[in-house]
């Protein structure tokens, strides 16, 4: 697969093989098919970075979807069970504490999960926010010399 670094490389290397401009100094001619071609390489490849982003999103809300069922799941069993058990009220009353501290487990461990999460896909945006503005400050060094050289 090719990476955003390999595909500006390839461009700088056509703008360093181009040859001058009749009368010019600074224009060059370029292969306008080979330009075009890692243009669009680099269109296909943009999106990929994206996607990744949006999947790592996406399972980061069925992990926080899953650990709130299982939670909930675990509330009403332990409801339930509570429910059954003999109605004296020191086994009620150990029962309730029970499930309360089951359900602050479980929030505190969905907190947790949430906020790994969260900052993973905050890493992994910033490094493709990081990946796209060298790659576009790149970009634009090459149309600076080709437009000022």
């Amino acid at each position: 697969m090719e990476t955003i670094e390999m595909l500006i490389n390839d461009l700088e290397s056509e703008m360093l093989k181009a040859k001058s401009a009749t009368f010019s100094r600074t224009d060059v001619v370029v292969n306008r098919a080979a330009m075009l071609d890692i243009l669009s390489r680099i269109r296909e490849n943009y999106p990929m970075a994206l996607k990744e982003a949006a999947e790592i999103i996406m399972k980061r809300e069925k992990i926080l979807s899953d650990a709130r069922e299982y939670a909930n799941s675990l509330m009403n069993k332990a409801e339930a069970d509570a429910e059954h058990m003999v109605s004296e009220s020191e086994i009620i009353a150990r029962a309730h504490e029970a499930a309360q501290k089951l359900h602050d487990d479980t929030t505190d461990n969905c907190k947790k999960i949430d906020d790994d999460t969260r900052w993973f896909a905050v890493n992994l945006m910033n490094n493709v926010e990081q990946s796209m503005q060298s790659a576009l400050a790149q970009i634009q060094e090459h149309k600076n010399k080709l437009l000022y050289e």
